[in-house]
């Protein structure tokens, strides 16, 4: 290969990387944003011609919904909630992105904005999401349900370790320590921490442990394996913003 050909292969390499650093360009300054804490930029780069032709639908609302929560726009932010349950995405489900930030609010006790993404989520999720939803709220919520068997007919329905089924299990452990069955409940939080583990799911990790911590001993064998230092969506608003308030009725 000629010294010319090996420098026109180098220069169209240059020149292809510099042409995705610019295409990327608005990504990166979204993400900077964010890393800053600037939210109102994070919004006018978000409602930017470049976030439109980089983003897929649902990211950029998904981004949209986190800026107008973390600048607190609560207006704007119930409105996203809202239009993102109510829009068909040709890539990705609007549950999987409302679901997290449920959860979220369930765990804050954050009644209003839970309310919301309740009602979101009935606009767009399966039956089995909503179902389980809907005993989350009544457990750790409104305190409405207090009758094991309930989570025991769903808990015998799994099929796979994932988020739902840790959840289950929390829910269960909740119930059981509520209930002063605490060897059950430990068993249930240890089941929970196995689930939030393999599925790499840890909204309501450390929740758990925490009981385990207290109560338990070393037999829990899942007990402490994961690193939780991995920050997910959710961990951020918490980190960088606030946990929103919790309701003191």
């Amino acid at each position: 290969m000629s010294a010319a050909s090996i420098i026109i292969i180098i220069c169209g390499g240059v020149a292809w990387f510099t042409y995705r650093r610019i295409k990327q360009f608005p990504i990166i300054a979204i993400q900077g944003a964010f890393q800053r804490a600037d939210y109102q930029h994070a919004l006018e780069l978000l409602n930017g011609a470049g976030a439109e032709k980089l983003l897929s639908p649902l990211e950029k609302d998904r981004l949209l919904m986190k800026a107008y929560f973390m600048a607190g726009k609560k207006k704007e932010f119930l409105e996203q909630i809202t239009k993102i349950a109510h829009t068909q995405y040709k890539k990705g489900d609007s549950a999987s992105v409302l679901e997290p930030w449920y959860y979220h609010s369930l765990r804050c006790k954050h009644t209003e904005f839970a309310n919301a993404y309740q009602q979101a989520l009935h606009a767009c999720a399966d039956e089995q999401t909503l179902q389980i939803a809907d005993l989350a709220y009544q457990i750790l919520l409104d305190n409405s349900l207090q009758d094991i068997t309930a989570l025991d007919e769903y808990i015998c329905k799994i099929r796979s370790a994932d988020f739902h089924a840790g959840l289950l299990y929390y829910l269960k452990g909740k119930l059981c320590f509520h209930e002063n069955a605490i060897e059950e409940a430990l068993h249930a939080f240890d089941n929970a921490l196995f689930n939030f583990e393999t599925a790499e799911s840890y909204l309501f990790y450390d929740d758990a442990k925490q009981y385990i911590d207290t109560y338990g001993n070393s037999s829990y064998l899942h007990y402490g394996k994961a690193d939780v230092a991995i920050h997910t969506d959710i961990d951020m608003v918490e980190r960088y913003r606030m946990i929103p308030k919790k309701d003191t009725k």
